[in-house]
């Protein structure tokens, strides 16, 4: 419960409702689908009512999976829902309606609503919010639904969904939430393929040999219409190759990093397998240049790039060591001639496998922040063992102090110096917020 402490909202009265939903949150959490289907019956079952779904589970990628179908459906002339986690800024992020984030009215209504439903029943906050998200969806026609997954898979609260009306996509599988969903890569693969249901379409993209072997078991017991990255499809020199059609040229994606191919490649793939939503090859490179996605190896172009004419401010959510993998490969491709990391990383994270990845790549400081908008990991701890692996390191109170260090230290003044703010959806949301005001 300690994260959702975390979560409020800038209209006071989505935050009294949100506060009182969070104290319905259980003290320990059993991973079980129960209480959110009795919740659902109340609500006369609203995951039965809702549009052809792409459900769409893994520990990296899910969310530019999700953006990238989303946006290229919404650029294709479709209405599409999308439910997702978490959220960058505000709360409204998670919940799209028809292709616009839903409205603080609407919110409001419905999460009152939902929460006389449940009449104080104990219930965590996303199995709530999931509950309310799917009540609001069964209300507004669309043609799609694009669903993330929370956590896992098998008892993740979305995993109630209509079982007929579903395409699969699994993203990179990698070493995360070890206290919830498993030791091991095996376990953890186990865990993602629940989603998986009788007849389902699979869309799989890159994998360990090890979660590979564990997601092939699962779709062959549910008789999945699979496909395999490197095997049914792949990309190469930026070109998306599947057996059943011509090659799509990806070079005009507007998403940065090598793993995004990948990412959209997903969702490419996901709307040639479903006819209604089937879009041209040529209309396809086109679209892919208008992807938006927030926090993603993005760069800061606001406010806070135009105190620093020297400076270029990159964010980024990698919040474990496949994410920080990724980034560590972007920065060999960037070649920084000075490079500075500000890092706050969440409690439950592999912290010190974050600090390997740091390690190779080799920044001229490591900023470690005290204060941060969630459940962090201290910053003495993040320091001691960055000093172990003789990581150059700073201990700030927060990011305006890391933003007045970098203001008043001479040496930043005569270099081209690249900062890379990093480690949690949290901390890069608080960045944003910082740069668009």
């Amino acid at each position: 419960m300690s994260f959702y402490k975390f979560i409020n909202h800038a209209n006071p009265k989505i935050n009294s409702i949100l506060k009182k939903i969070i104290k319905l949150h259980p003290e320990e959490i059993n991973l079980s689908l129960n209480r959110i289907k009795i919740l659902l019956k109340k609500l006369n079952n609203p995951q039965n009512k809702l549009p052809f779904t792409v459900h769409i589970a893994g520990t990296n990628g899910k969310g530019s999976v999700a953006t990238s179908l989303y946006q290229l459906q919404k650029l294709n002339g479709k209405k599409v829902h999308v439910y997702r986690s978490p959220h960058l800024i505000t709360l409204n992020e998670r919940i799209v309606v028809s292709n616009k984030i839903i409205s603080d009215q609407l919110l409001y209504d419905s999460l009152n609503y939902v929460y006389k439903v449940n009449d104080l029943n104990i219930i965590t906050f996303f199995e709530f919010l999931t509950a309310t998200a799917f009540y609001i969806f069964s209300n507004y026609k669309a043609d799609l639904f694009v669903c993330e997954v929370g956590l896992g898979g098998n008892y993740d609260a979305t995993n109630v969904l209509n079982i007929k009306k579903k395409l699969c996509i699994l993203t990179t599988i990698g070493l995360d939430h070890k206290e919830y969903l498993g030791k091991n890569l095996e376990q953890i693969a186990k865990e993602k393929s629940g989603i998986l249901k009788e007849k389902n379409i699979l869309i799989c993209s890159n994998q360990n040999k090890k979660a590979l072997e564990v997601i092939k078991e699962a779709s062959i017991v549910n008789n999945c219409n699979s496909f395999f990255y490197g095997e049914d499809w792949y990309i190469k020199n930026k070109f998306f190759y599947f057996k059943n059609i011509k090659k799509v040229s990806l070079s005009n994606l507007s998403l940065e990093g090598n793993h995004q191919y990948n990412n959209v490649g997903c969702a490419i793939l996901a709307c040639n397998k479903l006819k209604k939503f089937n879009i041209e090859n040529e209309k396809i490179s086109e679209l892919i240049a208008k992807i938006k996605w927030e926090g993603r190896l993005e760069k800061l172009k606001g406010n806070i790039k135009k105190k620093f004419s020297n400076f270029e401010f990159w964010v980024d959510c990698a919040h474990n060591p496949l994410g920080f993998n990724i980034l560590k490969n972007w920065i060999i491709k960037k070649k920084p001639e000075h490079l500075v990391i500000v890092l706050g990383v969440g409690i439950a994270k592999d912290y010190k496998g974050i600090l390997k990845q740091i390690k190779k790549i080799d920044p001229n400081l490591l900023i470690s922040l005290k204060d941060t908008n969630f459940s962090n990991r201290p910053a003495k701890e993040i320091n001691y063992q960055a000093r172990l692996l003789k990581i150059k390191c700073k201990v700030l109170k927060n990011i305006k102090e890391a933003l007045h260090h970098f203001e008043n230290e001479k040496r930043y003044k005569k270099k081209r110096v690249t900062c890379l703010i990093t480690g949690s959806i949290s901390l890069v949301g608080e960045v944003i917020s910082i740069d668009n005001n």
